[in-house]
């Protein structure tokens, strides 16, 4: 009997950890990618003639990755060179403060007690305590773990994980827990920041995601050839355990024939399977786009739970005047009224967060190269990229000259020799029906750790993965989405294959 027929639509993060995960089971699977390669929202971009990380740029809990390449035979490690960052990252104001954060906990709190007193520094410690345990109950019971609510949390656990919930911090917000910890408005600014990490405000934001500072304190890794390495290693060995990858063909409709998938048609084509696999935004299906069938049953995500979207300037350029490393974060002077601006009232604020990605420094700020560096600058944006009208190019320069301005004041000075901008617009045209919102619904309130989808549908067959869904968004969270919908599939489906497939040996270059 041939093993089960698996079409994963989508070729992101998510999506290749799902093709993996399932073809190292035995299972028959298809990758289809409209764009002409993979990586979804891990892109890569050609600007003046080199390659330039346009998505994500921070690698955290490789293990994700050791584990997903460990089942198939493989080593991560062999194939994708890590270097694990000492600073974490370089944080800066306009009055010429700044303050950095490494991967030695002790090491910080020196920095923070020098820049804000020992008060501070002490809190600090007790910071990334309470963080360390928000993740261990985390990751337990939440992350490796199908989506949860709360009978299924007291059937699963029973008052004891009803305690452990509770201990999450999800009953006040990132911010008032910020405040009751810090004394200073900087350091609650520059741990608020990691709500965005999820598309969210810190003012929303439950408690709960405190523990991101943990994850980063854990380890932040850089890749040799950035996140484009990490994917065309994951590409690579898909294509060891023969998972088909078929780029360039976008998927026009989701078959549903008596209430259950049976595959997917593309340019045309119908492509039999015994399940689906959706490896995008949660919020496309409800808006009809893969079928009438399936919007049915998949509930939409209200517009006012968007989270963020960006504006990027993905470029090489010259730099002067600030000692930029790797990563880099340049503060508004008034961060209630960022965030006013994007939430409330969905406009780019006056004076914006700044992140930049300088991909060819380490920890140090010593440049590699005298040629042009390459850059990611990120500002954040309200996800309004379905109404092309608010994104005019007065809109955009205005926020290229804001975002620039602020850089200034902090000392930083940029000359672009090569820049590919990227709008809400162009982010809600490669992921339609999203308005350009980068993580899935945002993080707002208690309720929303429990919110997400979770690889399950109401539709017999078909199955999510993705950053939009359960257990959230960002790279590994993305990888153990499409693990998660795998293991589903499996009990679901069941393999009538051989038990455990594993790769071919040898190494897969990722330069």
């Amino acid at each position: 009997m041939a093993s089960p027929a698996v079409v994963v639509i989508g070729a992101g993060v998510g999506g290749l950890a799902c093709a993996v995960d399932l073809a190292t089971s035995g299972f028959r699977v298809r990758v289809l990618e409209k764009a002409d390669g993979a990586g979804g929202k891990a892109r890569t971009l050609e600007v003046g003639g080199v390659a330039v990380d346009a998505g994500p740029t921070v690698l955290t809990m490789p293990w994700v990755f050791d584990e997903l390449f460990e089942a198939a035979g493989r080593s991560f490690r062999d194939v994708v060179a890590l270097e694990r960052a000492e600073l974490l990252a370089r944080h800066a104001w306009a009055d010429g403060m700044r303050l950095d954060l490494h991967g030695d906990r002790a090491r910080s709190a020196d920095e923070i007690g020098r820049a804000f007193g020992k008060d501070d520094a002490r809190a600090y410690l007790a910071f990334c305590e309470d963080g360390r345990r928000m993740f261990e109950i985390s990751e337990g019971a939440f992350l490796r773990n199908q989506r949860l609510t709360l009978p299924g949390i007291v059937r699963q656990f029973g008052a004891a994980g009803l305690a452990a919930l509770a201990k999450l911090d999800g009953h006040r917000s990132m911010w008032r827990a910020l405040e009751t910890r810090f004394a200073s408005p900087r350091l609650r600014q520059l741990f608020g920041r990691y709500a965005t990490y999820c598309g969210s405000s810190p003012f929303e934001a439950p408690g709960t995601l405190n523990l991101v500072a943990h994850v980063e304190a854990e380890g932040v890794f850089r890749t040799k050839g950035g996140m484009g390495g990490l994917v065309s290693a994951l590409e690579a060995l898909a294509r060891a355990l023969d998972v088909e990858l078929s780029y360039g063909r976008e998927v026009e409709r989701i078959v549903v024939e008596r209430g259950r998938v049976r595959g997917v048609v593309a340019g045309g084509e119908h492509h039999a399977a015994d399940a689906v696999v959706w490896n995008g935004d949660v919020g496309a299906l409800s808006h009809e786009l893969l079928g009438a069938e399936v919007a049915r049953k998949v509930p939409p995500m209200p517009a006012e739970l968007r989270s963020l979207s960006a504006v990027t300037w993905t470029m090489t350029a010259r730099t002067t005047g600030f000692p930029l490393v790797n990563h880099n974060v340049f503060f508004s002077d008034d961060y209630p009224a960022e965030f006013d601006a994007l939430m409330k009232r969905q406009v780019l604020p006056a004076e914006p967060t700044v992140y930049i990605c300088a991909q060819d420094r380490g920890d140090d700020d010593a440049k590699t190269s005298s040629a042009p560096e390459r850059l990611l600058v990120l500002v954040n944006a309200p996800p309004t990229g379905d109404q092309p009208s608010r994104w005019t190019e007065s809109e955009i320069s205005r926020c290229a000259t804001a975002t620039m301005e602020h850089l200034q004041r902090a000392g930083l000075s940029i000359e672009p020799r090569a820049s590919v901008t990227t709008t809400p617009v162009d982010f809600h045209a490669r992921f339609p029906a999203t308005g350009g919102a980068l993580y899935g619904p945002r993080s707002k309130g208690a309720s929303s750790v429990l919110a997400r989808h979770g690889a399950k549908t109401k539709v017999p067959g078909l199955y999510l993965a993705g950053g939009s869904v359960h257990p959230g968004p960002g790279v590994p969270m993305a990888a153990l989405s499409g693990r998660l919908a795998a293991t589903q599939i499996r009990e679901d489906l069941g393999s009538t294959g051989p038990s455990r497939r594993a790769a071919t040996t040898g190494t897969t270059s990722t330069g």
